[in-house]
């Protein structure tokens, strides 16, 4: 019986999760930590990649494994290179741009990436969805983003 790969990549998820979810009972417990805890968050992730390694697993039992013939196009290989080479620049920019700034310019990159057009309602999509993470992060999560120098944190 040959494995698919989704049945690899299922399980490689799987155990890339528990590892995780173990490194995350090594975060050191604040005497002010609320109910979750520190390491609420980073082991609710653990689990949601445990599921999602799960799901891909059981898919790749019930799909049966790709023949030679299936493989897919080098334009499929470039087009997720380019959607690393926005992320790279993402993550170079936030310390400079800050937070706001730069998650904006991501939004904004992406979408364009994937075919929209740039118009004053990707601008306004991309301010308001920056907006949004902004606020969930820093004002109902309470975590602590990178200012930069170009931006409000």
């Amino acid at each position: 019986m040959t494995l698919s790969r989704d049945t690899g990549l299922g399980v490689l998820a799987i155990v890339l999760a528990g590892a995780y979810y173990a490194e995350a009972g090594n975060i050191q417990q604040s005497l002010l930590a609320d109910a979750v805890g520190a390491d609420g968050v980073p082991r609710m992730l653990a689990a949601g990649m445990a599921l999602t390694g799960l799901a891909l697993a059981g898919r790749g039992f019930v799909r049966p494994a790709a023949g030679k013939g299936d493989d897919l196009p080098a334009s499929a290989h470039l087009r997720a290179a380019g959607l690393l080479a926005i992320l790279v620049v993402y993550l170079l920019a936030v310390p400079v741009a800050g937070y706001p700034l730069s998650v904006a310019a991501l939004i904004a990159a992406v979408a364009v990436y994937a075919g929209a057009r740039a118009n004053a309602a990707l601008a306004i999509t991309s301010v308001a969805g920056a907006a949004a993470f902004w606020f969930m992060f820093k004002w109902l999560l309470g975590i602590q983003l990178p200012v930069g120098m170009l931006s409000w944190g």
